[in-house]
């Protein structure tokens, strides 16, 4: 009996060993698993030909310090972008305006201004070189012959003869002013600043003074008297000149003159205003005809006919007009005028050869208007 219940318990003690022994193992699975690959050995990558071509990987990428790669000679050309194209063409101090650190919409302010400072504006881009001018003027004239006259009559030669006369033909007053035209020409050289031209101007005048001619006996008793009075008339004769017999003097005056005229307002801000001033020599052709359409002579038989220099002197305004154009600038356009104008100017002349007594001076202070264009 004793014998059995060992027996019992050494099959017990086996039994409860081999159950822990199964327990610890680990459960067979369902699929067997795949053996793992053995491992690949990676090869080294290819060396580049050129080794400035070689980029040392570093962890936070490639060292800014190597060269870049030699382009390639067959990419396409690189095309600019419109704005690199528009700074290439602005201006040094459009540029630097731009680049000033002030707010965007006053650098374009202060980049228009300049830009309008150095560029013309609107049709002044497209308009016609500005190089000449010229104007046809008129005016009234009469030239100071019998200033230095000291006689024993009461007005010189020149007064006697053109002068204002009485019912009989007597002179009571000094002449009127004849009728003188003038035509000028300018070229235009320079313009200082674009305020303006600066020009070298040349004015070729004219004027014709006429009178009845006084009958010889009468002119001996002028002479003799300084006068005539109403007794003096001869028998049968109502007046001591003569309506069919003219007597004339004629005057061509020319000036060479240095010419400036300040465009700035009508050119920048339309003010249709152009003030000028004009200065330089004078010389003055003069002669005198007679009765018979001759040239008359003195009592020594010397010609009436002669020449004297001087000095002109002339200062205006002038009204643009090209308002009366609007905007289309057909003349420009059509005949390459850039301006016309209409103006008004006084003058002084002093051409009586610098002063000399015995000459015949032909300045006189007038004014003159006209019409002028610039082309």
């Amino acid at each position: 009996m004793t014998g059995l219940l060992t027996g019992s318990m050494v099959l017990s003690s086996l039994g409860l060993s081999l159950g822990l022994a199964l327990a610890q193992e680990p459960a067979p699975a369902d699929d067997a698993a795949a053996p793992e690959a053995p491992p690949v050995a990676s090869e080294p990558a290819p060396e580049p030909a050129n080794p400035a071509q070689r980029v040392r990987v570093k962890p936070d990428g490639p060292d800014p310090w190597e060269p870049d790669p030699p382009p390639d000679p067959d990419a396409p050309p690189a095309v600019p972008t419109q704005e690199a194209a528009e700074r290439q063409t602005r201006p040094p101090e459009v540029r630097d305006t731009l680049d000033h650190t002030e707010p965007s919409d006053r650098r374009a302010k202060r980049a228009k201004k300049k830009q309008d400072r150095r560029e013309k504006r609107g049709y002044e881009k497209y308009e016609s070189p500005q190089r000449f001018g010229v104007e046809l003027k008129f005016g009234p004239y009469l030239p100071n012959i019998d200033r230095n006259y000291a006689g024993p009559r009461d007005f010189g030669s020149y007064d006697l003869i053109f002068g204002r006369t009485d019912d009989i033909g007597r002179t009571v007053d000094t002449p009127k002013k004849a009728f003188m035209f003038a035509l000028g020409f300018e070229w235009q050289f320079f313009n200082p600043g674009r305020t303006g031209p600066l020009a070298l101007g040349f004015t070729f005048s004219f004027f014709r003074d006429r009178a009845n001619a006084i009958f010889r006996d009468y002119q001996d008793i002028y002479e003799q008297n300084g006068t005539i009075a109403d007794d003096d008339l001869l028998p049968g004769d109502t007046s001591i000149r003569s309506n069919a017999d003219k007597v004339s003097f004629s005057g061509i005056p020319l000036a060479l003159q240095l010419v400036y005229r300040f465009e700035l307002l009508a050119d920048r801000l339309r003010v249709p205003i152009v003030p000028y001033a004009k200065g330089g020599v004078a010389y003055a052709f003069w002669w005198s005809k007679g009765a018979d359409g001759e040239i008359s002579v003195n009592s020594q038989m010397q010609p009436a006919r002669g020449g004297s220099w001087g000095y002109q002197l002339n200062a205006g305004g002038m009204l643009r007009l090209d308002f009366l154009e609007g905007e289309s600038h057909a003349l420009d356009r059509q005949l390459g005028i850039n301006h016309t104008y209409l103006f008004g100017e006084f003058q002084f002349s002093q051409v009586d050869n610098f002063g000399q007594a015995d000459a015949i001076s032909m300045g006189d202070t007038t004014f003159f208007v006209g019409l002028a264009m610039e082309f």
